[in-house]
């Protein structure tokens, strides 16, 4: 486990400013699972393993609730998922890894 500090996540610009708004529809309050994940995944690879439950503590919502946004990301094509036999596998989809700022 990841020792508790604050940490941050690029978002792609066109997550949230999309004219058509197809994100907002596919995703709805599953944005916030999606956010979370962004913040949790392997900077290089954008994987990560969890289970539901902590998932669910982490964020202060039912594992009902995290296997529903769960199911719309994959639905979606944001995230693809395989259980590991105590937790999940999770891929966040189109990941881009970070580029070192090169010395100007």
């Amino acid at each position: 486990m990841l020792p508790k500090r604050s940490w941050w996540a690029p978002v792609w610009r066109g997550l949230v400013v999309e004219a058509s708004g197809k994100h907002y529809r596919a995703m709805h309050t599953a944005i916030w699972l999606y956010l979370y994940l962004l913040v949790h995944a392997d900077r290089k690879t954008g994987k990560l393993f969890r289970r539901i439950n902590t998932i669910a503590q982490d964020m202060g919502v039912g594992q009902a609730t995290v296997r529903r946004w769960l199911a719309a990301l994959a639905k979606h094509g944001y995230v693809t998922r395989s259980r590991t036999g105590r937790a999940l596998d999770i891929t966040i989809e189109r990941w881009k890894r970070l580029q070192p700022r090169r010395n100007r």
